[in-house]
């Protein structure tokens, strides 16, 4: 039965994580192929503290769209410098600044590859927790 628990855990906790990420990913990706693109520039640069002492850098971005509003966004990027010139890919809305991103030529490809190793890391709890699940309810049914 703890089997059954935890596979029930590990499925449903991994499962939505992998999913918002994978929904997160689908929608730079979006904005990476179908996108626009404008010019922009790293904006700000700052360093934040978790209760362990490590220390994360933050990332904002400024932009103009096509249609003249001045838009900025957070995203990190390794090795980006502060009023570093940027290529910015986003999506005409009411909101750019959600769908912007600085993948790709011009910009930076570590944003793609921390998402695809978040999507790696908890696709495999997912698929854990569904083995725990399946070997729970197999030994249950005996």
């Amino acid at each position: 039965m703890e089997m059954v628990a935890a596979g029930l855990f590990c499925l449903a906790s991994f499962g939505v994580l992998c999913g918002f990420l994978v929904r997160q990913l689908v929608g730079r990706l979006r904005s990476l192929f179908d996108g626009l693109t404008a010019e922009g520039t790293c904006v700000r640069r700052y360093s934040s503290e978790s209760s362990e002492g490590n220390t994360y850098w933050h990332h904002v971005y400024g932009f103009t769209t096509a249609d003249g509003r001045y838009c900025e966004f957070e995203e990190d990027a390794l090795l980006m410098a502060q009023g570093q010139a940027v290529t910015v890919r986003y999506r005409l809305g009411k909101h750019p600044e959600r769908t912007a991103t600085v993948m790709g030529r011009g910009g930076a490809w570590s944003p793609l590859l921390g998402q695809l190793f978040g999507i790696f890391v908890s696709g495999y709890f997912t698929l854990l927790g569904a083995l725990f699940l399946w070997l729970g309810l197999e030994e249950l049914t005996r």
